[in-house]
């Protein structure tokens, strides 16, 4: 019974690790981004998209750039934030 208990703490442990956001720090000010690879660029309606789109770029950091607004979608007027996507070597 002990055994089953330890395997499901342990399974527990590993579904959360693997659902964590990604490490994608979204910021605001360029000068955190100076020195850094400029990787590409992501768009989303939703901030968690939008850094797991970075993440798949292979960018650690988000410089979030103005809203904007397009038109489509089933609603009409969505906002879409857009960032630019950098890779930085942080000690």
């Amino acid at each position: 019974m002990r055994s089953r208990w330890i395997l499901s703490a342990c399974l527990l442990t590993l579904a959360a690790c693997a659902s964590s956001k990604p490490a994608v720090l979204l910021v605001e000010d360029d000068k955190r981004v100076q020195g850094c690879r400029p990787i590409g660029t992501v768009s989303d309606n939703e901030l968690d998209d939008l850094q797991k789109k970075a993440a798949k770029l292979g960018g650690n950091v988000a410089l979030m750039t103005p809203q904007r607004t397009t038109k489509g979608g089933f609603f009409g007027m969505q906002t879409y934030t857009t960032a630019d996507v950098y890779h930085c070597n942080y000690k």
